[in-house]
């Protein structure tokens, strides 16, 4: 009994830490406006933002999601944050979306936008965005990026983040 008890004890605590500092998605954040993104968007201008617009609905966007965990893991050292922005209906919290987070292995911080008014509020994101998915916006301070549609490579996405960090 001496011996299990020093070895449960450390299994519990590398347990409890491992899962607070890998899982950013634990909680996922719901933003009720988008006035609420684009508090988050005005607070960040020194850092790289990449916002991608999905839904677990959309087969382009589920195809692109693995290319954001190589983004994140490619620049890790660079003050980036990729935010994936589901426009899913919120009430599919606990019945679609978490189980697809963890499905897919999304390591990125994931936040649903409750807003469904699309029409007064994806022009602020680019002004030729009628809301239709995938989307993506590389931001950082005045320098923007739009796209419409899938990255189809990882290179086409790198591309993009390298165009803003590069101006």
């Amino acid at each position: 009994m001496k011996s299990f008890l020093p070895i449960l004890i450390v299994t519990i605590l590398f347990t409890s830490c491992k899962s607070k500092v890998s899982d950013k998605n634990a909680t996922i954040e719901i933003l009720e406006q988008f006035s609420e993104l684009q508090s988050i968007i005005d607070s960040e201008k020194d850092t790289l933002l990449v916002l991608n617009f999905w839904s677990t609905y959309c087969p382009p966007c589920i195809k692109e999601m693995p290319l954001f965990n190589k983004l994140e893991s490619e620049f890790k050292n660079k003050k980036i944050r990729i935010l994936l922005i589901s426009l899913d209906d919120v009430t599919q919290l606990e019945s679609r979306i978490y189980p697809f987070v963890k499905k897919h292995g999304i390591v990125q911080e994931v936040m649903i936008l409750k807003d469904q008014n699309y029409s007064k509020w994806t022009e602020k994101i680019d002004e030729s965005w009628y809301g239709a998915l995938p989307a993506a916006l590389i931001i950082k301070g005045e320098k923007r990026n739009f796209r419409f549609g899938s990255y189809e490579t990882y290179e086409a996405l790198k591309s993009d983040v390298d165009s803003i960090l590069n101006e």
